[in-house]
């Protein structure tokens, strides 16, 4: 695979995963990336690696550069090579973006790291939030973002921060029919790939829109 640009942001990083699952296709391929500038740090690659694993059942990936396996791999597995484009990224995006109202907005799957919640943190403060706000971290995260004030910020604005679960495991569409939700925007690529399966019209969005539309009731355009 070629990516013709590096993305920036999570939600992106997550868009890209899916365009290459879905590319990829099966348990067994593994593809090598080519292309990426820079070195993704951890939560872009937790977010490329979910995404690709849920839109197509992919256990392993290398990118030249970053992986040091990656050129050998490519060498011997004699794969088919494949452009992927800034379009390819956004049509996928593009495809969950079928409503501008916000129901509920959904920070999960991955679970977020310290810096992810640090981030969101900074978005949310001095915010208010006009629908509700999830954002679902581990039970060892958790403390250090309570500790460092992360959670208060978050949770002032009107968010709740949860650990040790996973947002469309924990009765989702049962949550969606008592609450009325429909219409759920988040940054998580796996997320909306996930949930119209469980009654939701998922959009996928940056984090900076994200709390924007929490804010709002409406995703900017």
């Amino acid at each position: 695979m070629r990516a013709c640009f590096t993305p920036g942001s999570l939600n992106e990083w997550g868009a890209l995963g899916g365009a290459i699952g879905r590319i990829a296709g099966n348990y067994w391929a593994v593809p090598v990336l080519e292309g990426i500038e820079g070195s993704p740090g951890s939560d872009q690659l937790k977010h490329f690696g979910a995404a690709m694993a849920s839109f197509g059942s992919i256990a392993m990936f290398h990118i030249a550069g970053i992986t040091p396996e990656a050129e050998g791999e490519a060498a011997r597995a004699g794969l088919p090579s494949h452009r992927v484009t800034r379009d390819d990224v956004l049509a996928l995006q593009q495809s969950y973006r079928s409503d501008d109202r916000v129901d509920v907005v959904v920070f999960s799957a991955p679970q977020l790291s310290l810096y992810e919640l640090r981030a969101l943190a900074a978005l949310c403060d001095g915010k208010r939030f006009a629908v509700p706000v999830l954002a679902v971290t581990s039970p060892q995260v958790k403390p250090d973002s309570d500790r460092m004030g992360f959670t208060a910020l978050i949770e002032n604005a009107g968010g709740t921060v949860l650990s040790g679960m996973c947002f469309y495991q924990s009765y989702a569409r049962e949550i969606a029919e008592a609450q009325g939700w429909k219409c759920l925007a988040t940054n998580s690529a796996k997320l909306v790939n996930i949930l119209g399966g469980y009654g939701y019209q998922p959009m996928l969005a940056s984090m900076e829109d994200c709390v924007a539309a929490a804010v709002s009731g409406k995703l900017p355009r």
